[in-house]
């Protein structure tokens, strides 16, 4: 794939729908660009340590996290810095990925309160916030995965330890948030299966999960297993690190997985790899919402790639 702009370090990247603006975390900051003629239209220093970054539905703002548990919001025409969420004692935002959802300034994230952590919609522009969960584990971890269009709804894994098994368990949480309201879905699978990441494909209809070097393939249910990938399968000499980031084209056709040490594309209908790239520090790797690109990032570079897959 033709590489169409060279970055430099680059935890995250993301190009907004209207393909106006292209944002890259640093250390220390975001930088914005105009991906027409790659001048910097702004350097965004707060939050520092930014980890997350997301256009608004409308491109009109933009939403950056922290590690620390601090969320900015900057309007993209100026890119001024108009609201600020942090975390206090009693109420601490922990570090990951959140929703963003169509509610104004409303996003859905994990705080953690007296009860441990809870998902919460928190109001960035009030400072409100409204517990969704209620789960006793003080140690019960959320991880946000991806919206879901066809059903409205937020996808996230919960984990816990079951006391019980002396096993952690894993179970996906469908969130759907319509007019300051709630609706949650809990769905298990009937025997222990652990991922580190999971994309519910309303193309294909199923969900696919990955565990370690493992691609699983199972129905809308959540019940049957459908397909197993060996990623090792006779490769066993290759070294792929640890596990970063999972993501899947818009027109449903390829599977991207970011390893510590490699980038893994699949064709979803052979689960054939087409891409199998060595990438030394690799963190992040997804396709631009129209598919026409492909965002690449690593601890020292950014790249920006032309997708000539089909």
């Amino acid at each position: 794939m033709k590489v169409i702009k060279k970055l430099k370090t680059s935890y995250k990247m993301n190009l907004s729908s209207d393909g106006r603006f292209l944002c890259h975390t640093m250390g220390a900051k975001t930088i914005v660009f105009n991906p027409k003629s790659w001048e910097i239209v702004a350097e965004l220093s707060k939050p520092k340590h930014p980890v997350e970054i997301k256009f608004s539905n409308e491109n009109d703002y933009l939403y950056i996290k922290n590690t620390i548990g601090t969320v900015c919001v900057y309007e993209t025409t100026e890119f001024r810095l108009i609201k600020t969420f942090q975390s206090k004692k009693s109420i601490q935002m922990v570090e990951g990925d959140f929703a963003l959802t169509n509610t104004q300034f409303t996003i859905i994230d994990t705080l953690k309160i007296k009860s441990g952590n809870q998902l919460a919609a928190i109001n960035i522009e009030s400072g409100k916030y409204s517990i969704l969960t209620d789960f006793e584990d003080s140690i019960t971890l959320f991880k946000y995965n991806h919206f879901i269009p066809a059903e409205s709804s937020y996808l996230f894994t919960l984990s816990y330890d079951n006391k019980s098994t002396g096993y952690r368990e894993y179970k996906l949480l469908k969130v759907k948030y319509v007019n300051e309201k709630a609706l949650l879905t809990l769905i298990s699978h009937p025997i222990r299966l652990y991922w580190d990441s999971v994309i519910y494909d309303s193309i294909h209809e199923v969900y696919i999960l990955v565990s370690n070097y493992k691609i699983i393939i199972l129905d809308p249910s959540f019940k049957k297993v459908l397909k197993k990938i060996d990623l090792l399968e006779n490769l066993s000499k290759i070294d792929y690190g640890y596990f970063y980031h999972f993501h899947q084209s818009n027109n449903g056709k390829f599977l991207i997985i970011t390893y510590s040490d490699r980038i893994i594309i699949l064709r979803y209908d052979d689960f054939k790899k087409i891409v199998d790239e060595e990438i030394p520090y690799a963190c992040f790797a997804e396709f631009s919402q129209d598919d026409q690109y492909l965002l690449v990032g690593t601890w020292k570079n950014g790249y920006v790639l032309e997708q000539n897959l089909e």
